[in-house]
């Protein structure tokens, strides 16, 4: 049975709105400087395209920032407490490192907070974002399955568990401290929470 969908305020669902639009932009930064660093020509082009599919999934929220009665566009798109974990993950570059921190830890954490938004949203008052959240996640699918494909292809190099434990350890107490300050502008967080 779906859970009641909670009454989300235009300004905190316009914050959630910003810093999922942030987190696609920084994902899109991040990937699109890996490009001009990769060795593997595959790799190379895979960057490129899923940097631009980060863009364009940015744009899609950017589109459905609503405009009238909430502070300006640009002081909702911002990554508040979350930007240092982009930060580390963008520090490992185009490697097999970085190819898990993106695709095993961090995009998978943003995907979930999508997806568990789904049961809450009212199809009326957050048909909008609830449209965008399911043509992202449809669209994430691919880029998932394209991943995979060339991890398989390609010999990436072996992944540094400890490091991924690090990422996943960082997010979490990044979570815990989003929550005891009782910001929820983490976009990391799902829809009403």
């Amino acid at each position: 049975m779906a859970e009641e969908s909670p009454v989300v305020g235009l300004e905190r669902a316009a914050r959630t709105v910003g810093g999922w639009c942030w987190a696609e932009r920084r994902c899109f930064e991040i990937l699109g400087g890996w490009v001009r660093d990769a060795d593997e020509p595959a790799l190379k082009a895979m960057f490129a395209r899923h940097s631009r599919h980060h863009a364009w999934r940015a744009d899609r929220w950017a589109e459905i920032l609503p405009r009238a009665y909430v502070p300006s566009a640009d002081s909702l798109v911002v990554g508040g407490l979350d930007g240092g974990i982009f930060d580390l993950m963008g520090t490992h570059g185009p490697s097999a490192n970085g190819v898990a921190a993106h695709y095993d830890v961090l995009y998978p954490a943003l995907l979930a907070a999508y997806q568990d938004s789904i049961v809450v949203m009212h199809p009326v008052t957050d048909g909008p974002a609830l449209r965008a959240i399911r043509i992202i996640l449809g669209d994430a699918f691919y880029d998932f399955g394209e991943v995979e494909v060339l991890r398989s292809e390609l010999a990436l190099g072996v992944v540094d568990v400890s490091l991924l434990a690090h990422l996943r350890v960082a997010l979490k107490k990044n979570q815990v401290r989003v929550v005891e300050q009782g910001n929820s502008a983490s976009v990391f967080r799902r829809w009403g929470s």
